[in-house]
């Protein structure tokens, strides 16, 4: 059934879609060309183009150069789901930099495929415009911008990351918001702000190994919550946790985990806002993955469900625009001003 919400280029898309799986249009088959579809449906040229290009998006179809667009052969059975870690019972010391530094060492090796960097392929990253909007920046740069903005961040960069918040149903309070040096600087912060020596900080199993050796350096503890392949953390075993002892903060990756790629669902991450201040148990949000979700309309992160500012949202370029510009920042509710 279309979703009577949904734009018109996305209802379109879901019948082409539902097609293709009813076999109405079956795989190497070209699709109508833009002009006719136009025609057929009384629609403008840009809602067919936003349409092929979320089914290229999906996967489903294929554009050849001077050709038009095909409909993709089927994709081969997608490989078992791993299965989901036990966690490991109990609070349990932080020690894992050793064993992180020596497989970061390893990925030095041209002959090693570094299948845990987390990041794309340097070719996908679009260097030459960079370049290009890089030198145009710095011959309009003042001198005094230099300097002006060694407190919370350049304020035409926090106003611009303010406006994509906002586009994701996140409205952010303008001294909220604060620019780092890279996500990893943000993470730390917040996790600094919420914490002292000796707290106990849950993460997922299995967890980013920067996040150990973060709580390894602050002299944190940490307990495991069971974390599903498909939807992330599991509720139903954080619940015991936050009542059965003292926690600081939760440290999770709601969207796109590193390095399970669990994605929750958005009533999930609702949930867990939810459960969590009934705790009250701030949660820093790692969400550097959300931009590299495949589909045009990217799921909300849990900063959108948070009501009493108790979610540390952060975020960076990193992964889909430059991983070298080391430009992070931390959207950090009501821990702002001690972040």
């Amino acid at each position: 059934m279309p979703d009577r919400g949904a734009t018109r280029y996305e209802q379109l898309a879901d019948e082409m879609a539902q097609a293709m799986r009813d076999g109405l249009l079956q795989p190497g088959e070209r699709l109508p060309s833009v002009r006719q579809t136009c025609q057929r449906r009384g629609i403008s040229p840009s809602t067919v183009f936003q349409a092929y290009g979320l089914l290229e998006t999906r996967g489903l179809i294929e554009a050849r150069p001077r050709s038009g667009f095909y409909v993709r052969a089927h994709k081969r059975p997608a490989r078992a789901l791993p299965k989901a870690a036990v966690p490991q019972a109990g609070v349990t010391a932080v020690s894992v930099s050793a064993l992180a530094f020596g497989l970061l060492e390893s990925t030095r090796d041209a002959a090693v495929v570094p299948l845990g960097s987390a990041f794309p392929a340097s070719h996908l990253f679009p260097f030459d415009a960079l370049a290009r909007s890089g030198a145009r920046a710095m011959r309009r740069l003042k001198p005094a911008q230099i300097t002006s903005a060694l407190t919370a961040g350049d304020p035409e960069l926090r106003q611009a990351l303010r406006r994509r918040y906002a586009l994701q149903g996140v409205p952010l309070a303008e001294d909220e918001l604060v620019i780092t040096n890279g996500a990893m600087e943000a993470l730390n912060l917040c996790l600094q702000a919420v914490t002292q020596p000796g707290d106990v900080v849950v993460v997922e199993s299995p967890t980013f190994y920067a996040a150990l050796q973060a709580l390894e350096r602050l002299n944190l503890k940490a307990v495991e919550v069971a974390t599903d392949p498909q939807t992330g953390v599991n509720l139903d075993a954080l619940a015991p946790l936050l009542a059965g002892q003292k926690v600081a903060a939760c440290w999770f990756m709601p969207s796109l985990q590193n390095p399970l790629g669990a994605l929750m669902p958005p009533a999930r991450k609702q949930a867990l806002v939810a459960l969590l201040a009934q705790h009250g148990v701030p949660l820093i949000e790692d969400d550097v993955y959300g931009e590299l979700y495949a589909d045009l309309r990217r799921p909300p992160p849990a900063k959108a469900f948070d009501q009493t500012g108790g979610v540390l949202h952060c975020g960076s370029f990193s992964k889909c625009l430059a991983p070298g510009y080391r430009v992070g920042w931390a959207a950090a509710g009501r821990f702002a001003a001690t972040v």
